[in-house]
């Protein structure tokens, strides 16, 4: 009796050795991220660790095929181009029109870009950048293509 109860439990034990485990998943690696989206997330947390307490919400994308242009006036090519979106959460662009906000615009950018993933990234700032600027509703204010910084009105 003692036999067959060990009898059973091996071949039970051996048996569920080779039952497929259900659910099992296959894990994700950096390996399989394409490095410039890795880039980029490395420049927005660089960003928020090195403004603690002042940073706003900042989105960086690569667009390698030029899709997210869609999304900037008509002529604004943004292939091969690093796409920020700055969004205000601390009311820094409220209550400024015109030249301040534009002056707005370059203080943020600049600290955005002052980030060393962000700088490695690019060879030229003025090219290799297209940023868009957002209100804290979420309306686009501005944006910034080839070198110049424009109000979405204009």
């Amino acid at each position: 009796m003692r036999v067959k109860k060990l009898l059973v439990a091996f071949l039970l034990g051996a048996g569920l050795c080779f039952v497929p485990v259900l659910g099992y998943g296959e894990v994700k690696t950096i390996a399989d991220k394409n490095y410039m989206d890795i880039r980029c997330l490395r420049g927005e947390v660089e960003y928020m660790m090195s403004h603690p307490t002042s940073f706003l919400y900042v989105s960086i994308y690569y667009d390698p095929m030029g899709l997210l242009g869609i999304y900037y006036p008509e002529g604004v090519d943004t292939k091969g181009k690093i796409c920020i979106s700055i969004y205000d959460t601390r009311a820094v662009f409220s209550g400024k029109s015109g030249k301040t906000l534009l002056s707005q615009f370059e203080k943020e950018l600049e600290a955005v870009y002052s980030c060393p993933s962000i700088d490695a990234m690019t060879d030229y700032e003025h090219t290799d950048i297209v940023a868009e600027f957002y209100t804290r509703e979420q309306n686009l204010l501005g944006y910034f293509c080839q070198g110049e910084y424009h109000l979405w009105e204009e």
